[in-house]
């Protein structure tokens, strides 16, 4: 008897709060939802979110409370959801003005979840293409530029991981392993810091080899793409003892990879063509730049913080 006055209780209270619930007008519950954003209470916004998608799904707030549950998540850290959030609100918008900025979010969204170099890169990867997509497609876009800096250092981590996967090669003396890596590396991520690293490690194995020919071309693809990094200086050097010239006649990686029976556009030394993106080392953007693009307060659409989405502020 005592259970089921209980229960009678419960069920009672349940149904007293479902009466005393407020049903909002949509804007009262965009309002609360991008107060509570704001504020950084970041799930109760997206629950207001989807509060307001679920009691009205043709309201004119909905595509910026799309965007918004994807940016929350983003900013609590809860990255695949945000890049399903994301995703599908590529597919809901396909012509949104708010593209490039989802783009590039989805390009961050693995960035935050890039490993070491030793690790596996698909995540790396996934970022390098969401970066390139934004770079191409919206090259007037505020977020063309941010996405080439931070598309820069994923090919870095990427050349870095075809670099450490050369070295295990080498290490367990499976040499054309590691040369075929280190090719890899030299074409595929020519402009990174690890393709001169790989190119003169690539060179003393030719030496080692007794190979001067490969060698003294190894050196000057150095000089040639990377003519002010420390690695040059090296390669110069050697060159000078080799008697050969310093500065190479045509491109010495494709003279390489011709001598190993392959090209660019043939399987692993296929090259991912980079607009815009200088040879030389990119600068990173300025400590907090880019999570400033990302902040509950930010304005990523150079817009005033009255503009934004539809005259309400980002």
């Amino acid at each position: 008897m005592k259970i089921r006055s209980i229960a009678s209780i419960m069920i009672v209270a349940a149904l007293a709060g479902c009466a005393t619930k407020k049903h909002l007008s949509e804007d009262e519950y965009f309002s609360n939802a991008t107060e509570h954003f704001r504020s950084g209470a970041l799930t109760l916004a997206v629950d207001e979110y989807h509060e307001l998608l679920d009691q009205y799904p043709f309201s004119d707030h909905n595509e910026e409370a799309e965007l918004k549950i994807a940016h929350a998540h983003y900013l609590a850290g809860n990255y695949p959801e945000a890049i399903v959030a994301l995703t599908d609100f590529q597919r809901r918008h396909p012509t949104s003005a708010h593209l490039p900025f989802v783009g590039y979010s989805l390009g961050m969204c693995y960035v935050q979840q890039m490993g070491t170099a030793d690790r596996d890169q698909t995540a790396a990867r996934s970022a390098q293409n969401y970066f390139l997509t934004v770079s191409q497609q919206y090259p007037d876009s505020p977020f063309a530029e941010l996405a080439r800096i931070e598309m820069a250092h994923c090919r870095e981590r990427l050349g870095e991981h075809e670099l450490y996967v050369a070295n295990f090669y080498d290490k367990r003396g499976n040499r054309p392993a590691a040369e075929v890596r280190l090719l890899t590396l030299a074409s595929r991520y020519e402009e990174t810091d690890a393709s001169a690293d790989g190119l003169l490690r690539l060179a003393s194995i030719y030496r080692e080899e007794n190979n001067t020919q490969q060698a003294v071309l190894a050196y000057q693809a150095i000089t040639k793409s990377h003519p002010t990094s420390a690695d040059a200086i090296t390669a110069r050097q050697a060159l000078e003892q080799l008697n050969a010239n310093t500065d190479p006649v045509g491109d010495p990686v494709d003279v390489l990879l011709a001598e190993n029976g392959r090209r660019r556009s043939e399987g692993s030394f296929e090259t991912v063509q980079v607009p815009g993106l200088d040879t030389t080392r990119t600068a990173r953007a300025p400590s907090g730049a880019v999570p400033a693009a990302l902040g509950p307060q930010s304005n990523p659409f150079g817009r005033s913080n009255t503009g934004g989405f539809g005259g309400r502020g980002y």
